[in-house]
Formats: C-alpha cells, sequence, structure tokens
C-alpha cells in the first residue's frame, strides 16, 4: 500500500520504476541509495521547555515505566527502547501538552506494538511489496530528514494486510536511518503519470492517517506533492477535515519547474522542493543532481545493512 495508493487498485500499468535522467551531465546512473546522511545538516528544534512542560513529561514516562513488560519478556528490548524521553515528548506535544490525553494515546501506542511488533516485520515477508519501488529511501533533506520517496502509479499489490504493514515496517527503517537530533521523515509523494484509477479512496487515505498520527505522531516533518493532478485534490480537499492542522500545514505542493503556481483549490503552500532538499541528495526526476534508478535487490540489501536484518533494536530518537 501507498499513502497515496488505493489497496485494491484496479490498475496494473505502468508497474516498471522510474527511469534515470537522459542528461550525461550527472553522471552515471546508480542504483545505490543514499541512506546515510550528509556531514551537515540543521536539525529542526522545538522551543525549550518551561517547568510546567517538563513535569508533564517526567509524570508521563513514569507511568509509561509502570505498564511497562518484565525484563523477562522477549519483546522488553524492544519496548525499552521505544520508551525515552523523546517519545514521551512527542506524543505530549501531538496532544497539545494534554496531560490525559497523551497519556491514553501512549499507553495506546506501547499495547499496539506488542502485538503488532511494527519494529519486528519480517523483511522476506515485505520484500514483494517493494518489486516496483512504489515506496523507498533515498537522500535527506537539509534538515537531516530522511527522505521517503512514494509513486502511486507503481501499485503492484493487492494483498490489503501486507500493504499497510509495508507502510509500517517502511517507517520503522526511516526511523532507524534518522540521525542523532533527527526525529521525522521528509516524504515525497509524485504523481508523474498516474491516473485516476491509482488515486486514493478516502478509508485508505485515513487508515494511513490514523496509523500515522495514532501511533507514529510528530513522524512526519514535511511532505512534498509532485505533479498533482487534478483528482487528488478532490480527494485532498475531503480528507481535510480529518488532519491535524499541523499536520496538514507540513504538506507542500511542488512547483513543475519555475512557474507561477496555478489557480489550485487549495491553500497549502507552493514550493520549490530545492529550497529543501539539497541537490546532491535530490534525484533528477525532481531536479537534483543525484542520477538514482530503482532496483530492488541493491536498494534492499542497502536498507537492511543500514536497518538491520531482520531488524534492529534501537533507543529512538
Amino acid at each position: 500500500m501507498n499513502v497515496f495508493n488505493r489497496l485494491k487498485s484496479n490498475s496494473t500499468a505502468s508497474l516498471k520504476p522510474p527511469s534515470a535522467s537522459s542528461s550525461e551531465e550527472f553522471g552515471p546512473v546508480t542504483h545505490e541509495p543514499k541512506l546515510t546522511p550528509p556531514a551537515h545538516f540543521s536539525p529542526a528544534t522545538h522551543p525549550a521547555l518551561d517547568d510546567q512542560q517538563k513535569a508533564k513529561v517526567a509524570k508521563l514516562l513514569e507511568y509509561t515505566e509502570s505498564i511497562m513488560l518484565p525484563e523477562t519478556d522477549a519483546y522488553y528490548p524492544s519496548e525499552r527502547g521505544f520508551v525515552t524521553e523523546n517519545t514521551v515528548k512527542r506524543y505530549m506535544r501531538a496532544r497539545k501538552w494534554d496531560y490525559e490525553q497523551a497519556k491514553t494515546m501512549l499507553e495506546n501506542s506501547v499495547l499496539w506494538r506488542r502485538d503488532y511488533r511494527p519494529d519486528e516485520l519480517d523483511p522476506e515477508y515485505i520484500k514483494p511489496e517493494a518489486e516496483t519501488g512504489k515506496m523507498y529511501f533515498n537522500g535527506f533533506d537539509k534538515c537531516g530528514r530522511p527522505v521517503w520517496i512514494m509513486r502511486p502509479r507503481l501499485q503492484n499489490s493487492k494483498d490489503g494486510e501486507r500493504q499497510i504493514k509495508h507502510i509500517v515496517y517502511s517507517l520503522e527503517r526511516g526511523i532507524r536511518l534518522m540521525p542523532k537530533l533527527v526525529e521525522n521523515l521528509a516524504i515525497i509523494v509524485d504523481f508523474k503519470d498516474s491516473s485516476a484509477s491509482h488515486n486514493p479512496s478516502v478509508s485508505t487515505c485515513k487508515k494511513f492517517l490514523d496509523i500515522l498520527g495514532n501511533h507514529y505522531p510528530e513522524r512526519l516533518g514535511i511532505a512534498f506533492v509532485v505533479k498533482s493532478p487534478w483528482f487528488f485534490f478532490a480527494t485532498f480537499k475531503i480528507i481535510s477535515p480529518f488532519m491535524d492542522p499541523v499536520t496538514k500545514n507540513k504538506i507542500k505542493f511542488v512547483y513543475d519547474g519555475k512557474e507561477e503556481k496555478e489557480n489550485k483549490s487549495t491553500s497549502n503552500e507552493w514550493v520549490h522542493m530545492e529550497d529543501y532538499i539539497d541537490p546532491d541528495q535530490l534525484e533528477c526526476d525532481f531536479g537534483g543532481r543525484y542520477n538514482f534508478t530503482y532496483e530492488l535487490e541493491p536498494y534492499w540489501s542497502a536498507l537492511l545493512e543500514k536497518t538491520g536484518n531482520p531488524y534492529k533494536i534501537i533507543e529512538y530518537n
């Protein structure tokens, strides 16, 4: 599944990965994704906490510690890595510093993770979803956020359960690509050559928003919508009321070249992607200088090497 992709797509056309830029000025084509952050980036920062906020963080962390699994449980190391001060802060920010709401939200995520084991999803089970390159990581933005690229036209599966797990798997792998001081992702949704048959159903969009909003709060740093077609604006208008205003404002529509903003029915900001991602971290397809073409095996090997094979226990940023 793709965030902007039907669970039950009825189109199997255009399933080839995007072709490389025909321009030779960017050097030979590579199939190796950029999964190591650049030497220099400027992490997004949050305002310093006041005394009241610090007290709420300490209180919620103490409560969460009290409901954790016993150390003898096989999943304890993973849960220990998830329950960090940074995690607690994200949940508090997501609930506008309402302690009771954040407490309920975080407890629900802890219980969900015990059942779903999102960080332990089997790469071999997920791998068929990655065959066409409909969703992968490549590069980092100027804030050091891993760039998660999505291409709805490359949908290749009708296995709804595995599609959802592919999204969760990708979120977990993206977290493991984050350098220190970075705690969210940059997403590029490329609608090039997409047709209305690839347009997401409202229920699919709401499902993604539920997973992202309830179990991965504050993990979306910014999202770029490229070559947005008319049918996407219709869906976006429908799902917007279900979106938190802060999340909605993180969605940017990308100018196609240098032309001025067209008259589109959205109030969201229009931007040039090179203002957010350095050219050497951005694929040629999006105006960058990284001449990359997706191929499954080199990408999958590189991803597992960086993020764990079959998985890696970490302390969450």
